[in-house]
């Protein structure tokens, strides 16, 4: 009997090992986020949201959600070409644009968010925006909404979230990192219709 709780005990501390082990190497590869979140080593974290106490939340739309399926947005002097899809307000999708929730979708009238990766072939081209560029949307049934950029922000504070907030004409705002650092300013582009 002794030797059989002996065995099932040093059974039991192998899986504890075991599974120690794993976590060990989980943990190892993961890391917290600044919201407690946990992203993989290698994947960029949240690119739009400050820490929640500095975040100025948007009224909650007044219509219902409407589907924008196969809406796309191109800015075509620097080769941006990306779907746009509906964000969570804290991880962009990889090769595609995501709006922000809240915000109104691009002509419905206010301030329209879209926000994607610093990299290429997504938003790292906004490096190289300009005022005077073009934004072009491009609705699921093939009409295009033109825009101008008439702002640029290379280094806009992550605690500045003005540009979250409702506006009073129409306006698209594209948002992006200048770094994989979390805290790091943000580049803003604000472009209003022709």
């Amino acid at each position: 009997m002794l030797k059989r709780s002996i065995a099932v005990w040093a059974a039991g501390m192998v899986g504890l090992a075991a599974v120690g082990a794993v976590a060990g190497v989980a943990a190892a590869r993961l890391h917290p986020t600044p919201h407690g979140a946990v992203t993989h080593v290698g994947r960029t974290a949240h690119i739009i949201s400050p820490p929640p106490t500095a975040i100025a939340t948007p009224p909650p739309p007044t219509v219902p959600p409407v589907p924008h399926v196969g809406l796309r947005i191109r800015m075509p002097e620097i080769g941006i070409d990306l779907p746009v899809v509906e964000g969570d307000g804290y991880d962009a999708p990889l090769y595609e644009a995501a709006h922000y929730p809240g915000t109104p979708w691009p002509g419905e009238g206010g301030r329209s968010v879209i926000y994607a990766h610093a990299r290429p072939g997504m938003f790292g081209p906004l490096f190289g925006a300009r005022t005077g560029q073009h934004v072009d949307i491009q609705a699921p049934d093939g009409g295009i909404r033109h825009y101008t950029v008439r702002e640029y922000y290379a280094r806009w504070p992550i605690t500045d979230t003005r540009w979250l907030l409702p506006g009073d004409h129409e306006q698209i705002v594209l948002i992006t990192c200048t770094t994989y650092n979390y805290n790091d300013p943000r580049i803003i582009v604000v472009a209003e219709p022709d």
